[in-house]
């Protein structure tokens, strides 16, 4: 078993990945890095979003707890500004076939209120970001 606490060990699988965010931007490419716990949990994560449209974005939460479920805290900083919102969702161990491996497979969503952002394509409305994307080893294609 390769140990999760290894960053060399792993790689963000990019063909099963996705940002969204709600505003109608669609989805965009990002990039960063996740902390995992020995066991494989999620303890937290920083991504750099590039989406058409918007300003950089960087999502980031340092303080998840919990198992498969995973609760928390994050921010968003968006042009200057910085907002936060509860993050929730799951990091989930997927074995694949016999061969005894597997991959962490993560979706995170939070709801950021419009007021706090404060940028003018998003005024009216809460911005929902969500991520979908797997963790697999790094010699794994």
């Amino acid at each position: 078993m390769i140990p999760y606490t290894d960053p060399n060990a792993w790689r963000i699988a990019m063909d099963a990945s996705e940002a969204t965010l709600s505003t109608g931007l669609g989805s965009g490419d990002f990039d960063g890095s996740f902390y995992l716990g020995p066991a494989g949990s999620l303890g937290g994560f920083t991504l750099r979003l590039s989406l058409p449209g918007a300003p950089e974005l960087l999502w980031e939460s340092v303080s998840l707890e919990g198992g498969s479920e995973v609760r928390g805290s994050s921010r968003l900083l968006l042009d200057g500004r910085a907002a936060h919102a509860d993050v929730s969702g799951f990091c989930a161990q997927v074995p694949v076939g016999r061969s005894g491996s597997s991959y962490l497979k993560i979706v995170l969503a939070a709801a950021f209120s419009p007021l706090r952002l404060r940028w003018p394509r998003w005024r009216l409305r809460p911005v929902t970001l969500r991520l979908f994307t797997e963790i697999r080893p790094a010699g794994d294609s």
